[in-house]
């Protein structure tokens, strides 16, 4: 459970990372514009690490499934 606990903390943080990224141009953020940042981001992690990452994962789900 403590993996869980830690993938769940960790996709909000890189939510609020993004958010805040994206905000400082004082530009509307939308959840979309958020998830396609992240699959980039994604993309990068599978490519570096040859899977993907679980926090990355949960954040964009979530951000989709809202």
């Amino acid at each position: 459970m403590q993996g869980v606990d830690f993938a769940l903390k960790e996709a909000c943080r890189m939510i609020g990372e993004c958010y805040l990224m994206l905000a400082e141009g004082d530009e509307g953020v939308s959840r979309c514009r958020v998830a396609s940042w992240l699959e980039r981001v994604q993309e990068e992690a599978v490519d570096s690490n040859g899977r993907p990452n679980d926090a990355l994962q949960l954040a964009i789900e979530h951000l989709k499934d809202s």
